[in-house]
């Protein structure tokens, strides 16, 4: 606490961006002071399946062949996207 007075964090009233930033350096800083360590394991979770998306939209993308040939794997990306990132979405707002 009396090294926040020594050294006040800014922000700008009308940015609600910049006031959540300092909001939450600075409860960061006490937990962290406090001896406990942050868990990146849900941030992690969050780019694993977001980079899982980008992997099933590319493959639907740039599949070598052309239409009648990959409907198949067109179908299956067609039902993958939409799962995976209902997934991401579960992960988000439950977990």
């Amino acid at each position: 606490m009396a090294n926040s007075a020594r050294n006040p964090k800014k922000a700008n009233l009308l940015d609600s961006n910049s006031i959540k930033h300092v909001l939450d350096e600075s409860v960061k800083e006490i937990v962290t002071s406090r001896g406990f360590a942050e868990d990146f394991r849900l941030s992690n979770l969050r780019l694993l399946i977001g980079t899982v998306i980008i992997a099933v939209a590319l493959l639907a993308q740039f599949y070598p062949k052309k239409f009648p040939e990959n409907r198949d794997v067109l179908i299956g990306c067609i039902v993958l996207y939409p799962s995976v990132f209902h997934l991401a979405l579960c992960v988000d707002f439950i977990l």
